[in-house]
């Protein structure tokens, strides 16, 4: 009786995974992948922000410029265009001859702080943006 031992070669090998194991697999995706694309959008959101806050940066130095040389400002039409997408650039003068150049962000929601951003020879608004 020595070395005969029993095996039992009946019993059926599962391989693969269960359904369990492959659900909380996709579970597990789905949530990484949310928080990824939640991510994305920020940080993209964040990107156009600091697009239209450096070129509202440079128009005002141009101005600025322009006006310690002339003593006048240029209108939106003699500056450089904003080449942002999404964004639309308008200019308003007013009667002390100041000018206030607003970009609106075309792709943010309508009760968005940052949607208007607007630069001025003195001012920088809103203040939460900049």
């Amino acid at each position: 009786m020595e070395g005969k031992c029993k095996t039992n070669e009946n019993v059926a090998k599962s391989t693969g995974f269960t359904l369990v194991e492959l659900l909380i697999t996709v579970s597990i995706i789905g949530i990484l992948g949310l928080a990824m694309t939640t991510a994305i959008n920020t940080t993209r959101q964040f990107i156009e922000i600091n697009k239209v806050k450096a070129y509202l940066l440079t128009i005002q130095a141009i101005q600025s410029k322009t006006w310690l040389e002339t003593g006048q400002y240029l209108s939106l039409n003699a500056l450089p265009g904003a080449d942002i997408q999404n964004v639309s650039v308008s200019q308003s003068t007013s009667q002390s001859g100041g000018y206030e150049i607003v970009a609106t962000r075309l792709s943010s929601r309508a009760g968005d702080s940052c949607r208007f951003i607007s630069i001025s020879e003195t001012t920088l608004a809103p203040k939460e943006c900049w």
